[in-house]
């Protein structure tokens, strides 16, 4: 019978975790993102290297905080939220440089042909950033559909 307590209070572990798992692919799409970016800046004499570094930094907290929810589980997502908010103002600040024709300032590797292009990834990622935060609200308020599911399956046991 214990076998069977220890399995099930693992599996609760496992569900409340995976409550989470969105985060921790998204964040891991937008930090290998950031390191292209950082590899290609680097190239450049510009200081524009500096932008995707402080995302990486901020991707590698968010990443330190998706797992510690596995050992201590809570709905709180501060750091997440936090990273979220500042991908999503920098994509609109360098959407901004962009059409005020400073790109070479974070992407001097970059020509005038690829702007558009560019723009729209950057768009992509202030839309994914956006969903992102809205996630975190529902989660924090306990109001997402997979919490139901847990509760569900807890009661059940």
């Amino acid at each position: 019978m214990t076998s069977t307590s220890s399995k099930e209070k693992l599996s609760l572990t496992s569900m409340n975790f995976n409550r989470f798992l969105i985060f921790r692919y998204v964040t891991a799409i937008f930090f290998f993102t950031n390191l292209y970016w950082l590899v290609m800046a680097a190239t450049t004499s510009t200081v524009g290297w500096i932008v995707p570094l402080v995302l990486m930094v901020g991707a590698s907290i968010v990443m330190v905080e998706q797992v510690s929810k596995y050992w201590r589980p809570s709905h709180r997502l501060a750091w997440t939220k936090r990273y979220y908010w500042a991908q999503l103002g920098l994509n609109v600040g360098l959407i901004s440089t962009i059409l005020l024709g400073h790109r070479q300032f974070a992407y001097a590797f970059m020509t005038a042909q690829s702007e558009p292009w560019l723009m729209g990834c950057l768009g992509l990622g202030m839309i994914v950033s956006g969903l992102m935060l809205r996630r975190v609200y529902v989660i924090e308020h306990d109001q997402d559909r997979y919490l139901q599911q847990i509760k569900k399956f807890a009661a059940s046991l």
